[in-house]
């Protein structure tokens, strides 16, 4: 059984990590000479033109001034190898800067990592954790992996009270893995989201 639990938050948490993680970052390479770039104004608009190395230079010194956003991009290209060498320490250390500064998208990504052991140790508490914070940032892939983890009692104690209205929570910010977990918990007619859940597109699924 808690293979299978296991299994489908791991589902979860794959999907939030394509879904938030990746973007339009991977498709960039170095195909620009970096010493002709101009000065720009951001990372973003250094890896619009594709140079990579401007962009993590402009990422890494948003971060050194406490900007959650570049820190978070930092993580980003650190992660993928891109503009910099690949380094996956560095990364999660990026992450949980951004998460600390109030970046949901950081906090998930990270809990991810931690969830998945993807360059770093697996580790389901500290996954829970950042789950944890994501969602009180009110990122719902959090939320439902959070809801998920918590109903099953993996990576801390089982709380099937908070753990299903994590995802009831979740499935009504459209999270469709949510919603397949609250049928499967049979949780639709409980809790005190059910109503709401009753009324909206959850009906007669």
């Amino acid at each position: 059984m808690l293979g299978a639990v296991r299994r489908a938050v791991c589902v979860a948490a794959l999907m939030a990590a394509i879904m938030v993680g990746a973007g339009p970052v991977a498709a960039f390479a170095e195909t620009q000479d970096e010493a002709a770039a101009p000065a720009y104004r951001n990372g973003d608009a250094a890896l619009r033109l594709g140079h990579v190395r401007a962009a993590y230079d402009l990422f890494a010194s948003g971060c050194v001034t406490g900007a959650a956003y570049d820190c978070y991009r930092e993580g980003d290209l650190l992660r993928q190898g891109i503009g910099t060498d690949q380094d996956f320490d560095r990364a999660a250390d990026r992450y949980a800067r951004a998460c600390d500064l109030s970046s949901a998208d950081a906090c998930l990504i990270l809990a991810n990592l931690y969830f998945q052991g993807r360059g770093v140790a697996e580790d389901f508490p500290t996954a829970r954790i950042y789950y944890a914070r994501g969602c009180d940032l009110n990122a719902a892939a959090a939320c439902a992996v959070l809801g998920n983890m918590m109903y099953a009692g993996l990576g801390g104690a089982r709380d099937r009270i908070a753990g299903a209205d994590h995802l009831r929570r979740a499935c009504l910010q459209d999270v469709d893995y949510a919603c397949r977990q609250v049928r499967r918990y049979g949780l639709s007619n409980q809790g005190e989201r059910s109503n709401t859940l009753r009324r909206g597109w959850w009906s007669g699924n």
